[in-house]
């Protein structure tokens, strides 16, 4: 009996090794929604990392998150800084480059995983349409990582749908206007 049961257990170890080499080895996800602001605005709060606390799901939901910016407010460099408890390592979002007023190019770091992110806006009838993306990118044999990968879309996916929509009712606050810039730079333990 105990044969049997470590002979099922090393073929599925087996089979699960096979397929996570044949799963891809990244993963896109983005989120896209219209919103009713010009361009420019858009762009310039999307471009300012001093707006991003005011509207990103992980510190919007989770107010006892500690946050920090470093660099320049605006612009490549401009870098949020985050730590969802004292003991949790910090996580970081850059800008990397920025193609007035339609692209917002970053660089994300999650407990020392980095990942592509950006920011789209395209005119549309409609209105702007803004689309929040990130690339994982996962090694040779990165299997965990590829497993994982899986579940990308699902989980990134919610969260920047939900951040896209508090972005545009943030920006809704004040119509026609860029809202001001909040003063603060830290929040919270740093």
């Amino acid at each position: 009996m105990i044969r049997k049961l470590f002979g099922a257990l090393l073929i599925l170890s087996v089979a699960l090794v096979i397929l996570g080499f044949l799963l891809p080895g990244s993963v896109k996800v983005e989120r896209t929604v219209t919103m009713q602001h010009s361009e420019h605005l858009i762009f310039e709060v999307l471009q300012d990392m001093r707006h991003f606390p005011e509207w990103v799901p992980w510190l919007v939901d989770r107010p006892q998150t500690a946050w920090w910016l470093e660099g320049p407010a605006t612009g490549a460099g401009a870098t949020l800084v985050w730590r969802e408890t004292p003991q949790s390592d910090e996580s970081r979002m850059w800008i990397v480059e920025t193609q007035s007023p339609r692209w917002v190019g970053m660089k994300m770091d999650l407990a020392g995983n980095e990942f592509d992110t950006w920011f789209e806006i395209a005119r549309d009838i409609e209105g702007q349409q803004v689309t929040w993306g990130m690339t994982a990118r996962f090694g040779p044999v990165d299997l965990v990582g590829r497993y994982v990968g899986l579940a990308l879309p699902y989980l990134v996916g919610r969260q920047y749908q939900n951040g896209l929509e508090s972005l545009d009712n943030y920006m809704a606050r004040t119509p026609g206007q860029r809202p001001p810039a909040p003063n603060r730079r830290e929040h919270g333990e740093t």
